[in-house]
């Protein structure tokens, strides 16, 4: 959808969301870190639209269609 991640680092979201490259991660079952996580991107616009679009590009490249159909 082109918009930034915050995601709790558990299962397989650890294989799409990366750290500071395609989103942020909050500790499992810590709402202060999530709460940290969504503060930032909501005062941090060029942090946000980064992400967004690094994440885009990196869930476009791995899971595009014909590459899940081959």
């Amino acid at each position: 959808a082109g918009l930034p991640v915050v995601a709790s680092g558990v299962g397989g979201i650890l294989e799409v969301v990366e750290h500071g490259r395609t989103g942020l991660i909050a500790a499992p079952g810590d709402p202060v870190s999530l709460a940290d996580r969504l503060c930032r991107l909501m005062t941090d616009a060029a942090l946000a639209d980064r992400l967004a679009q690094q994440g885009r590009a990196f869930v476009a490249a791995r899971y595009s269609f014909d590459r899940m159909v081959a």
